[in-house]
């Protein structure tokens, strides 16, 4: 029924904006009619004001009792927009005189905007509590306390009018924090409430035995301050301490940061790797299940190596005992192996020589082969010293001439004095060498390797 009396209302509205003509010369300067829904709209009038944060934007149209709530069409000019669906509308008072106005708040900005027609619900209206109101639930002694309150704050607040404004300036901030720890604790209520409900066991705990518990709990806490107090100095200590700590600890994230960026690469590099590990653990799983046979047959070739272990004891023990013995006579061969190794080509020529002296061999038998460089020092060498040495070739003849004592130039007429191992033997000589036989063995033997 309101509804359809507000939406007539606004028909009318916009017939009478119609044959105006106002609407029709500048359709967006047109405001909105809206409906406010309110418990109570008695102390309102036909005409009373529509204000937005004390601009007037509006005036109040006709006022409809529906049910449990009126209906009041509030009439807004363009001043008043935007409107959101979220809008809120108080009946405030002007003056003590009774007058009233609509305060309207537009809302949250960036929420869907109240069309031309749209209602404040109820939940969204309010109207605040007229004096006289105040005034009737006050009694008489109270009425005269309030009185006297009243005589003496106005008193006090004689001439005082700029500080009492300063005052509520510097106010303002602490009361805007004020009305936003309301509004938590608003939210908050259940929270509140439950707290109150956990906090009634304890506090009805500490008033048992009158109040000896709570005076413990006193007791004790003055204990704990006094103990914070005696350990002042050495908290202000570590408190000094404590930037340089922060310091350090800043260099060490600094230095751990670093690190952190130079494992990234190895890290990435490792990567390939670790997703390998899933095939490299099946493998492995693959491998113990194939080793588990080898295992089981393992026994028997370790029992096997116990025994030949336990045969081998005693010839362990034998070289233990014969280590002594081997020790030096390792640091006797010691130097020979030393020498050996230094000249082994040297042997090893030897054998070589020896097997290409000794391998020929004709039809009859072996041969010793043998290549000996002769001179008059190596043949001379091992004669005795008191035998006279001659020239090895005797003495060359003058060039043109006849050698002294010959007939025919050239031509030596006597041998030379002494001998020689190369020239031809004489009448008086036993072999070719010009050597007696022992001389000659005592060569050959030299020669050979044999006894001299």
């Amino acid at each position: 029924m309101s509804r359809a009396f507000a939406v007539a209302v606004v028909a009318a509205f916009g017939a009478t904006g119609a044959m105006s003509g106002l609407a029709a010369e500048n359709p967006a300067n047109r405001g909105i009619v809206v409906v406010a829904e309110f418990a109570s709209a008695g102390p309102l009038l036909t005409g009373n004001e529509v204000k937005v944060d004390g601009v007037v934007v509006g005036s109040v149209g006709d006022t409809v009792v529906d049910g449990d709530h009126a209906d009041v069409l509030l009439e807004l000019d363009p001043a008043a927009m935007p409107l959101y669906r979220d809008a809120r509308a108080t009946i405030r008072p002007i003056s003590l005189l009774g007058e009233r106005y609509v305060d309207l708040e537009r809302g949250t900005p960036g929420t869907a905007e109240m069309a031309d027609g749209g209602t404040i619900p109820r939940e969204r209206t309010a109207t605040n509590v007229d004096l006289d109101e105040i005034l009737n639930t006050i009694d008489e002694p109270t009425g005269e306390s309030l009185a006297f309150l009243v005589t003496t704050l106005g008193d006090g607040l004689r001439d005082n009018g700029g500080n009492v404004d300063a005052a509520l300036r510097a106010l303002t901030p602490a009361l805007r924090d004020t009305e936003g720890l309301t509004s938590v604790l608003e939210d908050q209520n259940a929270l509140l409430g439950s707290l109150v409900d956990q906090v009634e066991p304890v506090a009805g705990a500490l008033a048992t035995d009158d109040g000896q518990s709570l005076d413990r709990l006193v007791a004790a806490a003055d204990r704990l301050l006094a103990a914070s107090s005696r350990q002042q100095e050495q908290l202000d200590q570590t408190l000094a301490e404590l930037p340089g700590a922060l310091r350090s600890a800043r260099t060490t994230l600094g230095e751990l940061a670093g690190t952190a960026q130079e494992t990234t690469p190895t890290l990435r590099s490792l990567r390939p790797v670790t997703e390998d590990l899933s095939e490299i653990s099946r493998e492995l799983m693959t491998f113990a299940d194939s080793l588990d046979p080898a295992l089981a047959q393992a026994q028997p070739v370790l029992e096997e190596a116990r025994s030949l272990l336990e045969q081998a004891q005693p010839v362990a023990a034998d070289l233990r005992a014969g280590s002594p013995d081997l020790r030096s006579a390792s640091a006797s061969a010691r130097p020979l192996v030393e020498d050996l190794t230094a000249n082994l080509d040297n042997v090893l020529d030897f054998v070589r020589y020896w097997a290409l002296t000794t391998n020929g061999h004709d039809g009859i038998s072996h041969y010793f082969r043998a290549h000996i460089i002769v001179n008059q020092d190596t043949a001379t060498s091992l004669l005795p010293a008191d035998v006279p040495v001659p020239p090895l070739f005797g003495t060359p003849p003058p060039i043109g001439g006849a050698q002294p004592g010959s007939d025919v130039p050239g031509t030596p007429t006597s041998p030379p004095v002494g001998g020689s191992l190369l020239r031809a033997p004489g009448p008086d000589d036993d072999g070719a060498t010009g050597l007696d036989p022992e001389q000659e063995r005592g060569m050959l033997g030299s020669l050979l390797g044999g006894g001299s």
